[in-house]
């Protein structure tokens, strides 16, 4: 008798779980379900194109995600990438007549997409959850737009046949926002240090001397050190230096200027720089900018005289990342951080 109640709790467990897989199966079978509806069960996602540029964004906490292992993701682009994936729709499958000219399209230009989750091996109805794993749940390849620029051919890995795809109440196709381009998902961040993180910060001008100057955590207050005589400064402007020092926040740089090569580069690096800014955190990690002048656009003019000017005046280079980076930035984001010694200097009247 005990025996005959053991084959029969086994056998309902066997048949909890043949129903659970079948019903699970049967959700699995949905090929033009492009949508994901939690995306805070993402994990990672990769994209990859025919040009063989990859990207493999994964989530670190709730609002950060890691670039290639390497960099910072755009919190703001991945907020986007994570509301299309919400909320793409069907609008229709792709006709006939087109069907054959739309997959050779995407088997020669589309990009694979791969969504990873958190999920449960066993997830009855949401109410019976057990063994979180985290699973590649969807695979899709998103090619261009539709004729009338409001839809997006994408096909489901296994499918036969491609959907056009949309965002309700979005007028436009979506292609762009799947780049596999590394520098299209980079954070443009440059510093984002609180006052009481800060150990110091350099500031040297290479033309002008005189204007370079460091200041240093000692304690709870700081010093001032004039790099050309290597002097601290006995008196200088407390509120000056905590108004800078509480400047380092928020710092972004405009764009990426790699793709004009090393050549050009060298070129417009060759001689000395503008400035050269080096902060440092209390743990020690110090990130350095050296900028460079940019040549004004062609009829670039000032505002007085109207005349051509030879140097951009609301934008400069630089080389960040320890120099594997080119960007442009503009002054109006960077001029607060590029003080002169001086500037710090008590007014004796």
């Amino acid at each position: 008798m005990k025996k005959n109640r053991i084959i029969i709790i086994l056998t309902l467990v066997l048949a909890i779980f043949a129903v659970i897989l079948l019903f699970s199966n049967k959700k699995s079978t949905i090929v033009d379900d492009f949508a994901v509806e939690d995306v805070s069960t993402i994990t990672k996602i990769f994209m990859g194109d025919k040009l063989n540029n990859k990207v493999t964004l994964e989530r670190i906490d709730e609002q950060n995600w890691k670039l290639n292992k390497d960099y910072n993701a755009s919190r703001q682009l991945m907020n986007m990438l994570l509301e299309t994936i919400n909320e793409l729709k069907v609008r229709e499958p792709v006709s006939k007549a087109g069907r054959n000219n739309v997959i050779k399209w995407l088997a020669a230009r589309s990009v694979k997409v791969e969504i990873y989750q958190m999920v449960y091996r066993i997830n009855l109805f949401d109410k019976i959850k057990l063994f979180k794993h985290e699973k590649l749940t969807k695979v899709y390849y998103v090619g261009g737009e539709t004729q009338d620029n409001m839809g997006t051919f994408m096909q489901m890995e296994g499918a036969e046949d491609p959907s056009i795809v949309y965002i309700p109440g979005f007028r436009g196709f979506v292609s762009p926002r799947f780049s596999a381009v590394e520098t299209d998902w980079r954070a443009h961040d440059l510093f984002d240090i609180k006052i009481s993180d800060l150990k110091s910060v350099k500031l040297v001008y290479p033309n002008f001397p005189d204007s370079s100057f460091e200041i240093t955590r000692n304690g709870r207050s700081f010093d001032l050190k004039l790099l050309a005589t290597n002097q601290i400064v006995n008196q200088y402007d407390t509120l000056k230096v905590l108004e800078y020092l509480s400047s380092f926040t928020n710092i972004s740089f405009e764009a990426f200027r790699n793709n004009i090569g090393k050549h050009a580069i060298d070129s417009l690096t060759r001689d000395k720089p503008l400035h050269i800014l080096t902060v440092t955190n209390i743990s020690g990690k110090s990130t350095t900018i050296t900028t460079f002048p940019k040549p004004a656009d062609m009829g670039q003019v000032d505002d007085i005289d109207n005349l051509q000017v030879l140097m951009d005046r609301d934008r400069f280079y630089a080389l960040i990342n320890d120099g594997k980076d080119f960007v442009t930035i503009q002054f109006f984001v960077f001029d607060h951080l590029i003080r002169s010694a001086d500037y710090f200097k008590v007014i004796n009247r």
